[in-house]
């Protein structure tokens, strides 16, 4: 099952072509959507409002309108799972290596590991 999660992310991926920054950047408010992944591969809704607040280098994590985290990131290229070409990755002394981007107003952060999760965010 997480085979095909996995696939399925790299479906929509490449289907959609290389992703790249908007003209905006990842600055902006963005809301949790659904995620994927895990053990299970199954996607999933978030059962409260999830809002992360990205503002050039710092990131804000919310739920239902309380700061649960709040950190300073850079992006960088790196090597990531989904992809043979560098992508952009967040970097922080807090978070896990996640890679980074964004089509349209989706928002894509995948974590960098086999049986993690990919989240989608849309813009506010």
């Amino acid at each position: 099952m997480k085979k095909i999660a996995l696939l399925l992310t790299l479906a929509l991926t490449f289907s959609c072509g290389v992703l790249k920054k908007d003209k905006d950047g990842y600055n902006g408010t963005w809301i949790l959507q659904n995620k994927s992944g895990g053990f299970t591969g199954r996607t999933t809704q978030p059962d409260q409002e999830v809002k992360l607040v990205i503002k050039n280098d710092k990131i804000k994590y919310f739920e239902n309108g309380k700061l649960v985290s709040e950190d300073v990131f850079k992006v960088e290229k790196a090597k990531v799972i989904q992809s043979t070409e560098p992508q952009d990755v967040i970097v922080s002394k807090k978070l896990m290596k996640e890679s980074i981007s964004v089509q349209g107003d989706t928002l894509i952060i995948s974590q960098q590991c086999y049986d993690c999760y990919t989240f989608m965010y849309t813009r506010k």
